[in-house]
């Protein structure tokens, strides 16, 4: 069981709700995986706040978590819900049980290109009872699983010895996980800062948003304590752009846009990557301005 909101009613629901012409003010926990159209009628709907099961921002790390999930969909949805104004209340695991260096330097990657969308919550990994590193904890690098210390205090000691607590106790690398996710929690609060000040006035514009004027494309990208960039994309640049909104593999973007021919295309898209317009993992890319138009203020 959890809270997840049932993504085949997902569209019944939130148009009856809209159909009620109520101002309301609501709040859905939702999976990474929820299509754009869902999150537009969540939103006419009155959903004002969602918590995402985003977890990680490394592709390699949401596979020990066993999410099912990459961080380019990570990525696409925290998008989605900036250009939508739907607050996004998500969490960013540190410390997981099994995580090494390569971990910490692909969320670190990531988050470079995570800057312009609302930044998550860092939490550091505890033990769940039934979770699957709690009935593999080995697997992870766990040397031993016991009641937590904190529960002995709260508890008599036959209760504590009785009941199975949610929050487990454990042994195994604690500190050296600190230490190595250390620089992504201190990124994190980073983040944190500069999204506030970029949003400090009221009904700010996106950090990373673009206006679109039918043939050509302006893009701004807001800097903290820095001048604001402006992009220019025109034509079939401007069209490619905008049909990356979702994220497209490259051979999906090559057959629609053939013109250029295959490797004019790929020069654009790394060009926008390496500028943070857009991001790319394996063959797949994403845009990462949102309209500035369609943005409203939660």
């Amino acid at each position: 069981m959890d809270n997840l909101l049932p993504a085949r009613q997902a569209p019944e629901i939130f148009g009856r709700l809209q159909a009620l012409k109520k101002d309301l003010k609501l709040f859905g926990e939702i999976r990474a995986t929820t299509p754009l159209p869902v999150l537009r009628a969540m939103r006419a709907a009155g959903v004002q706040e969602v918590q995402i099961g985003i977890e990680a921002l490394s592709t390699l790390l949401l596979g020990k978590l066993n999410k099912g999930t990459t961080a380019i969909q990570n990525l696409e949805i925290m998008k989605h819900c900036e250009a939508l104004g739907i607050e996004n209340r998500a969490n960013l695991i540190c410390g997981f049980p099994g995580s090494d260096d390569q971990d910490v330097a692909e969320t670190l990657s990531t988050l470079a290109f995570a800057l312009p969308f609302r930044p998550p919550k860092t939490v550091y990994f505890w033990l769940g009872t039934g979770s699957p590193v709690w009935q593999n904890p080995k697997e992870f690098g766990i040397r031993a699983v016991a009641k937590h210390p904190r529960f002995k205090a709260l508890f008599p000691p036959e209760m504590a010895r009785r009941i199975t607590f949610i929050i487990q106790g454990y042994r195994g690398d604690q500190g050296c996980r600190r230490i190595r996710w250390r620089p992504v929690e201190k990124k994190v609060r980073e983040w944190a800062a500069a999204y506030a000040g970029l949003h400090r006035a009221p009904a700010s514009p996106p950090i990373l948003g673009y206006r679109d004027g039918g043939d050509f494309l302006i893009i701004r990208q807001r800097r903290p304590k820095a001048d604001t960039q402006t992009h220019r994309l025109e034509k079939t640049s401007r069209a490619i752009y905008l049909f990356c909104e979702q994220s497209r593999t490259l051979a999906a973007i090559s057959q629609r846009f053939c013109t250029p021919g295959k490797y004019k295309i790929a020069a654009f898209l790394d060009m926008m990557v390496a500028k943070r317009l857009m991001f790319a993992e394996q063959d797949r890319y994403l845009s990462l301005a949102v309209p500035s138009v369609e943005r409203r203020s939660a």
